[in-house]
Parts: C-alpha cells; structure tokens; sequence
C-alpha cells in the first residue's frame, strides 16, 4: 500500500513497497499527482515488471543514451550530437535526478537560450535532444513514466526572424558580376586553370552543397545528368573523409541545364571545356598532378579542397569582385531563388535541392515565395480588373 506525505516545500512525497522494503518513487505537486503515479508503479510491481534505479541522475542516462545512439548514426553526426549533450545540457540537467526534473524547469532551460541569443535552429536541435534523452529513460530504461519534455516547442515566432537571416543569397547581378570578374582572373601559377570560377559557376547552377560538389568525380556525370551520392567530411585532425549523404532524399540525379546565367557559357559546355584543360596540363606539366579518385574540382597537387580555403579564398574573390561575400551555402541559396523567380515550383526546388520534405524548402525561403506569390495576386487583379 503506497504512502503519501507533504513536503514542507508543498510538494507530496510517494513511497511504495516491494519485498517488505519501501522505497520513494519521488516526489510531485500535488497529492494527486503521486497517488496516479504510485498506482503505475505499484500496477508494474504487482505484474513482476523491472523497476530499474528511479534515482539516476540526467548524466547517467544521458551516457547511457549516448553509447547506444554512437552504435546507430555517422560519425559526424554523433560528434555534432555529443557536444549539445556536453556543451548546452549536461550544464543544466546534468546533477539532477531524472525523475525530479519538471516541465516547468526545461521551459525556462529553452527560454534561456532565446535570452542569449541562440539561433532558432540551435534551440530546435537541442529541444530535439533532450526529448531523446527522456524518451530513452522513458521506453528503455524505464525510470520515468512519462517524458516532461513532450509536446514542448521552441517559440515558433523565431523560426520567421531566423529564416529572414539565414537566407543569404546573390542577386542575378551581382551573380554575373561575381562571375565576369572570376573568368577574367588569372592564377598566379596556372592562368588558365580556372578552378574558383569553374566552382562558383557550378554551385551557382546546381544547388549543390559544397560538401557534395568537392566529392564529385568525373564520371557521378553521365551525358547531361549528375549524380549526388557522397560528401567529404574533415576530422578534428583535418583529414580527409568521404561519407554518406544527410539522408536519403539527398541522393538524387540532377540535370545541368535549367538555369544559366547571361554572358556564360551553358554549364554542361563550360564543364567540358574545365575538363579538357585539367587533362591537359595533367598530361603537359609535371607539377599538376591528376586525382586518383577522378574528382572533377582538384587543386594543382591533385588534392581534395578544403572548405576552409574554399571558404577564405572566395570571401577573398568577392572582396576582390566588389560583392559582398555571402558564403559557401549562399550558391546554394542563390540557385533555389533564381529558380523560384523564374517560376520553377516549390516541389521541383525541393527535389533539386535534396531537401527531405517540401516544407523545408517553403520554411527556408519564405519570403521569396510570399514575394511570388503576392507578385502572382497583383497579375491576377489587374487582370481581373479590366475583365470585369
């Protein structure tokens, strides 16, 4: 039979017994609240259910939840996964009893990091975390009877602020210009090697992100269609690593002949002509050295890039262009926009980009579509007007 006492705190202690020894199973707001939760705890005893260390602190399960995920994503991604739990809610949960952590706790431990200024996504990804964590106490170990963090959400007026400030993307002239200023510039040691103009023309064109278009090779292109299959990654030792793709949407064939840009060649043509001279000076000068792997943006040495050069020597040739730099990810941006501004449709984009649902796409570029489409009513109205 469970027994019930208040707290001087206010709060209500339950005790239940098995094998003649009580023991607390915590302690709630109400005296209510423990008599519903000693009845779930008595109806798993008298069923001869487990009833694992209720006492366990967040830090134990956290590891816990940890080693078993290691075993069951990427290595990157645990990486990414490992230094949330570590950096942002170990700090916070991380002495305390599972089993006394209250709703009320992580709404203020999410309101926190709006207070300093983390970005939408930040917050999404670590609320998303910790909803694991106490899932896992929850259906695998079985400390706690119900997740407290179920059904929160970050504040959803954020995400709108957010997408207004991550959408960096060139506009069609300052694209071209970017580009007529690339084609004119020459290497320092190979002239017509024109690598960084052959780069920022194809991520421009395709939408690719730069982990994906370092990993191309020459044959991912077969007549006028690429493949997307792999991405290159770097360790903390900035090796070199080729991996999966972000999920299975991301694997896609694309063609190289939607979108141009004025006063260049078509992309599959100037592609041809990066190839041609590439063999060329592989075949004609010593010091350029050919990739073993085939990869279609090799640097002189026959090496990989590295997106930190890539990232530095770009923000570099827009300085030099007289455009803002709006980094590796704004070609990306930039092809999704020209594209939804030449009236391509959301679902189009969406698979053009590898995006895993067409609300990614709609959430991400949500001013641009709210542009077109208010461009859209205006042409119907005034269509309208003179009919009617």
């Amino acid at each position: 039979m469970a027994t019930f006492r208040q707290l001087k705190s206010g709060n209500w202690q339950a005790r239940v017994s098995k094998d003649g020894e009580e023991f607390s199973i915590g302690t709630f707001r109400t005296k209510k609240e423990a008599q519903i939760e000693a009845a779930k705890v008595e109806e798993r005893i008298y069923y001869g259910q487990v009833l694992n260390d209720r006492n366990m602190l967040f830090e134990e399960v956290s590891k816990e939840w940890l080693e078993q995920k290691k075993s069951n994503v990427k290595e990157t991604t645990f990486k990414q996964i490992e230094v949330v739990v570590r950096l942002h809610i170990l700090p916070y949960f991380g002495n305390k009893r599972i089993i006394r952590i209250r709703r009320s706790e992580i709404k203020k431990w999410i309101e926190k990091f709006g207070e300093d200024e983390y970005s939408y996504g930040s917050r999404l990804k670590y609320l998303s975390v910790l909803k694991s964590i106490f899932h896992y106490a929850v259906y695998e170990l079985e400390v706690l009877e119900k997740n407290p963090a179920d059904k929160l959400k970050v504040p959803i007026q954020d995400s709108v602020e957010i997408n207004k400030e991550k959408v960096k993307y060139y506009n069609l002239d300052e694209l071209t210009q970017l580009l007529n200023f690339m084609k004119s510039y020459k290497h320092q040691r190979f002239k017509e090697y024109q690598l960084y103009y052959m780069l920022m023309y194809f991520l421009s064109q395709t939408g690719l992100r730069i982990s994906e278009a370092l990993a191309l090779r020459w044959d991912d292109l077969r007549e006028d269609k690429l493949r997307v299959e792999r991405q290159t990654s770097r360790d903390d030792n900035n090796n070199l690593k080729l991996t999966t793709l972000k999920n299975s949407s991301s694997y896609r064939t694309i063609s190289l002949n939607e979108l141009q840009v004025n006063g260049h060649d078509e992309l599959l043509k100037a592609l041809k002509k990066f190839k041609v001279k590439q063999n060329e000076l592989i075949l004609g000068d010593a010091s350029f050295r050919k990739n073993e792997d085939g990869i279609i943006f090799q640097n002189y040495n026959g090496n990989y890039l590295t997106p930190s050069i890539v990232r530095d020597s770009i923000r570099d040739y827009c300085k030099k262009a007289g455009v803002d730099y709006k980094g590796t990810h704004g070609f990306r941006h930039t092809h999704a926009v020209l594209l939804l501004e030449s009236g391509a449709s959301i679902k189009f984009v969406s698979k053009r980009l590898g995006h895993k649902t067409i609300k990614t796409t709609a959430d991400t570029y949500l001013d641009i579509t709210e542009k077109i489409e208010e461009d859209e009513l205006k042409k119907f109205a005034s269509y309208t007007a003179k009919k009617i």
